[in-house]
């Protein structure tokens, strides 16, 4: 909800873009402790997948620099387009993911989480894309899924972040405002991430909210 928020507040797009990496560092952050206290972070596979996600984050991220705002307007739109068509397509399968027997970051998976990585630097908004790879084509069971996506979150948003620093797009008394509640919101995902009905709350939360991003971008872009 935050980035298009930001877009509706006046904020150029690569400014809203560059400002939002802020709230969802801290919040991403925060779910890692919450997690971590849990026992719920299965550490060497979230590694793995974090390598080739935050490789591609700095090549988006260096990218978004040159795009003109507003096709960054319609990639964001585009984006979320495809995450909710995707997630309303999967939902049976996200729902009811089981273990993979084992679990192996071959060529296919590491080159789609490249890509994701990409797009994460681009825009911002790839945590679904995350948690689709590592769940329908990783076979990843979506709770673990979903600790291993909130890790990735981080080296992933902290390299696109240090990117846009250095190039002066952070609106950073923004961003630090808005850092303030993700900091609540994490730790509340992460103690919910770790209920019985972990399975339902992500998926029908991660529905929720990119059907919001959706209204709220049409809204920006064509109005």
């Amino acid at each position: 909800m935050s980035l298009p928020i930001l877009m509706w507040s006046g904020l150029h797009a690569i400014n809203a873009d560059a400002t939002n990496r802020i709230p969802v560092l801290v919040g991403a952050m925060s779910s890692v402790v919450g997690l971590a206290r849990r026992g719920a972070i299965p550490w060497r596979r979230a590694f793995l997948v974090s390598t080739p996600a935050t490789l591609g984050s700095v090549i988006g991220a260096l990218f978004a620099e040159s795009l003109p705002s507003h096709d960054i307007r319609i990639g964001i739109v585009g984006a979320v387009v495809i995450t909710l068509a995707l997630l309303l397509t999967k939902l049976n399968v996200l729902l009811k993911s089981a273990a993979s027997a084992t679990f192996k970051l071959g060529t296919k998976p590491f080159v789609m989480l490249f890509l994701v990585g990409v797009w994460a630097g681009l825009i911002g908004l790839s945590a679904t894309y995350t948690l689709l790879v590592l769940v329908l084509a990783m076979g990843i069971p979506i709770v673990e899924a979903n600790a291993i996506k909130v890790f990735v979150l981080v080296p992933v948003t902290a390299v696109a972040m240090m990117i846009f620093a250095e190039k002066g797009s952070i609106d950073w008394s923004v961003g630090g405002v808005m850092a303030l509640g993700s900091v609540a919101g994490g730790l509340l995902g992460a103690r919910l991430a770790v209920s019985e009905q972990a399975r339902r709350w992500i998926v029908g939360l991660l529905v929720l909210v990119t059907l919001a991003e959706l209204i709220h971008l049409l809204g920006a872009v064509f109005f």
